[in-house]
């Protein structure tokens, strides 16, 4: 009976470290690791990192079960509190866009000089070429300063370096405490939820910027005003959602040549804003 008890026993164990989709393509492992990986394809992929008070780095290696690590999945190190610093192997290729959402006490990234897709320019993720801005640490260059009354507040300024041509989706996202950024000329498209729930004093949009995406500065609540230049060819649904200090938009180039999606405008909530919006369409004379 012990004997079958324990044959019993270690099925289950297995079957909890060794999933298979009966091809042998699909293996995930989590036993005795904090870190849990599926493998697939002869590449290990990030798939769950636990939201442990111990926890405070994660460490990405280069292999896991003798195969490169190559890809951190959607989710992977979400609503994490403890975590401040994440360095990444050398191998991985892939950093899918809420791999690291919400994850709001990192204060920098790292990535290994060898790896040839990436790399990280104090703390941030950027494409190896420069072009795209993938994660902000959200706690990442925070000082405290003081506001218009006299009060402490965390705050975080940056410059985004020139050559960025694209801010990916929810590279800022949730970074409450950015106040002000400085985008580059070279800044073509600003992706879904980029600036989610940031802090905005001021949006200040460069010329050759082409594309605005969905959710883009949703709950940017401090901005009085934006400028949309006349290259900017399509802003998606929602882009000022809840920007309800946002209340005078002025547009450079003509309607007729822009795609507008649904509620692309300042709202409060979705809903109109407490003074009267007004949109000015200089292209339009």
């Amino acid at each position: 009976m012990k004997r079958v008890l324990t044959v019993f026993l270690l099925s289950v164990l297995l079957c909890f470290s060794f999933v298979s989709c009966g091809n042998g393509d699909i293996r995930i492992f989590s036993g005795n690791t904090d870190l849990t990986f599926k493998i697939e394809n002869d590449e290990a992929i990030l798939t769950r990192v636990p939201n442990k008070s111990n926890i405070t780095e994660i460490e990405i290696p280069d292999e896991y079960e003798g195969v490169p690590v190559t890809k951190i999945a959607d989710f992977a190190a979400v609503n994490l509190e403890y975590v401040t610093k994440v360095s990444i192997g050398k191998n991985v290729k892939e950093i899918s866009d809420w791999a690291f959402a919400n994850s709001k006490k990192i204060t920098e990234f790292s990535v290994d000089e060898e790896n040839p897709y990436f790399s990280s320019i104090d703390g941030v993720i950027y494409t190896e070429d420069m072009k795209i801005l993938l994660f902000y640490p959200a706690s990442g260059g925070i000082i405290t300063e003081k506001d218009a009354d006299g009060n402490e507040i965390k705050s975080i300024s940056y410059v985004i370096p020139e050559g960025v041509e694209t801010i990916r989706s929810k590279a800022f996202y949730k970074c409450y405490d950015l106040r002000n950024v400085t985008l580059p000329q070279s800044l073509k498209n600003i992706e879904e939820k980029a600036f989610f729930r940031c802090n905005l004093k001021t949006i200040n949009l460069p010329d050759g910027l082409e594309f605005i995406g969905k959710d883009a500065f949703a709950f940017c609540e401090q901005a009085k005003s934006v400028t949309i230049p006349a290259s900017v060819k399509q802003i998606d649904e929602y882009a000022f959602y809840s920007c309800y200090s946002l209340s005078e938009v002025t547009v450079l180039g003509k309607e007729s040549d822009m795609i507008l999606g649904k509620k692309w405008y300042p709202t409060k909530n979705g809903g109109p804003l407490d003074n009267e919006l007004l949109i000015t369409w200089e292209g339009q004379n």
